[in-house]
C-alpha cells in the first residue's frame, strides 16, 4: 500500500511522468483480533490496585467501556441519577456524547473524586492528558495490556451476556459495526453451540 501511495503521489505532483504501481494487487489487512484482558486478570488488577484514582480509570474503561481520552474527561456534571439508577455522560470522538449505565458504587467514586469538577485534574488546569492516564494506568496493568485491553473485556462481557452487538456499538460509540466486531471475542463454547444447533 506504501508503494502505490508513494507512487500516486509522485505522479501528481508531476515528480514522475509514469506510476509503475498501478495495477500492484492489494494487499488484504487482516484486522486485528479482539484482546480482551482475562476476567480473572481483571479482578485481580482492581483488587489490588493501592491507588484509587488509577483504580477509578481501571474501571470506567473496564466496566464502561471508556477510552483513554474520554476517562479523562469525566467530569461531575457529567453523572446523572435517573428512575432506572446512574449513567454518565461520555464525551466522545468528534464531539459526539453518549450516555452510558454506570454502576451505583462507581459513579459515587466518581462523583467523590471529582467534587465539582474534573475526575482526573491536570496540574495546569483544566483536565488530565489521556496519555499521562494511560502511563499511569500502565503502572497496575499487566505488561502488554492498557487501558484499551479494558475496552475490549467491556465489550466482550456485554456481548456474552446479550449476544447484542447493536448495544454493544452504542455503548462503545462506534458509527461502525464492523468495527465493534473487532472488539468482541466469541468464546470456544459459544461457537460449538451454534455449530450443535445447526447439528
Amino acid at each position: 500500500m506504501s508503494m502505490v501511495l508513494f507512487w500516486r503521489w509522485a505522479t501528481e505532483r508531476n515528480v514522475t511522468a509514469c506510476n509503475p504501481a498501478i495495477g500492484l494487487p492489494r494487499v488484504p489487512v487482516t484486522p486485528p483480533a479482539p484482546r480482551p484482558l482475562a476476567e480473572d486478570v481483571y479482578r485481580q488488577t482492581v483488587a489490588v490496585c493501592q491507588e484509587p484514582m488509577i483504580e477509578l480509570m481501571i474501571r470506567l474503561a473496564g466496566e464502561c467501556g471508556l477510552r483513554r481520552a474520554e476517562i479523562v474527561q469525566v467530569h461531575a456534571r457529567d453523572l446523572t441519577r435517573g428512575d432506572d439508577g446512574w449513567w454518565i455522560r461520555v464525551h466522545g470522538k468528534g464531539g459526539r456524547e453518549r450516555a452510558v449505565p454506570i454502576m451505583a458504587d462507581l459513579a459515587v467514586a466518581c462523583r467523590t473524586t471529582a467534587g465539582g469538577g474534573w475526575c482526573f485534574p491536570g496540574q495546569i488546569g483544566g483536565h488530565m492528558s489521556p496519555g499521562w492516564a494511560g502511563k499511569l494506568a500502565a503502572r497496575v496493568l499487566p505488561t502488554c495490556t492498557g487501558l484499551h485491553t479494558l475496552r475490549h473485556r467491556y465489550a466482550t462481557c456485554i456481548y456474552r451476556a446479550t449476544g447484542d452487538i447493536v448495544a454493544v456499538q452504542q455503548l462503545l460509540g462506534h458509527s461502525s459495526l464492523a468495527t465493534t466486531q473487532r472488539y468482541v471475542a466469541i468464546g470456544d463454547d459459544r461457537l460449538r453451540r451454534a455449530a450443535a444447533a445447526a447439528a
